[in-house]
């Protein structure tokens, strides 16, 4: 497979057991971060239910198209991404599942490069035999130009998106 989208849909095919339905979620997950710093629209709409519903630090945007629209408007702010996966917690209850899940992410734009930490909580079903998200909410827990990050990560304020104000996280696990 060449393709990212054939990846997609060959690790996110339902499983027989919980411990199989497991791995192809933390699969969906590794995959959304490939599939973002690819800027592939066509495997990111592979990953997402048409009712899907994704929040980004409270900016909601439902239904498979408006997810994409903000996925895509959020990808031609950079250059390039570079998003790490890390812990990835998944359960699973028949055609259903529910998640938790960290990451870090190398982000460059035109005024030079953001480093951040981010948190996920997913929420994923089987669709067309196939593991999508149903629900993605994603906070920042720190973003920061790479070259402010030790005065950044110490304030009560330590998203610095650029053109945004400084802001605290928004909410927290499970709140």
């Amino acid at each position: 497979m060449t393709d990212l989208a054939a990846w997609v849909r060959a690790r996110t095919t339902i499983s027989e057991t919980d411990a199989q339905a497991r791995e192809s979620l933390r699969d969906l997950g590794q995959l959304y971060a490939i599939a973002v710093d690819a800027h592939d629209l066509a495997a990111l709409t592979l990953m997402f239910h048409p009712d899907a519903v994704l929040d980004r630090d409270g900016e909601a945007a439902i239904g498979r198209t408006a997810v994409l629209d903000l996925l895509a408007a959020s990808m031609r702010g950079f250059r390039r991404m570079l998003h790490t996966p890390e812990t990835h917690v998944v359960h699973v209850s028949g055609d259903r599942g529910s998640g938790i899940a960290t990451g870090h992410a190398e982000l460059v734009t035109g005024r030079g490069v953001v480093v951040a930490a981010h948190e996920y909580e997913d929420e994923y079903v089987v669709h067309d035999g196939r593991w999508v998200f149903t629900r993605r909410r994603i906070r920042f827990v720190y973003a920061s130009r790479a070259d402010r990050y030790g005065q950044v990560l110490c304030t009560d304020e330590p998203i610095r998106l650029p053109g945004e104000a400084p802001r605290a996280m928004a909410g927290g696990w499970f709140t």
